[in-house]
């Protein structure tokens, strides 16, 4: 838990602005939304989670 927490301050760190500190439940969503379904992973072959679930046949 504390290495995921670490990990989410640190990406967050860069997107998260003064303006998004009142929505903070709506942007970590739409952060996680944004993380499994288009950031491209490099240990994935450049494909975000989802896809990569997707290539190898997983429901």
């Amino acid at each position: 838990i504390e290495s995921i927490n670490g990990w989410i301050k640190a990406e967050i760190r860069c997107d998260y602005t003064k303006a998004d500190k009142i929505n903070f439940p709506e942007f970590l969503d739409k952060y996680v939304q944004y993380f499994n379904n288009e950031r491209p992973a490099y240990a994935l072959g450049y494909l975000s989670p989802v896809q990569y679930r997707t290539e190898q046949g997983f429901p």
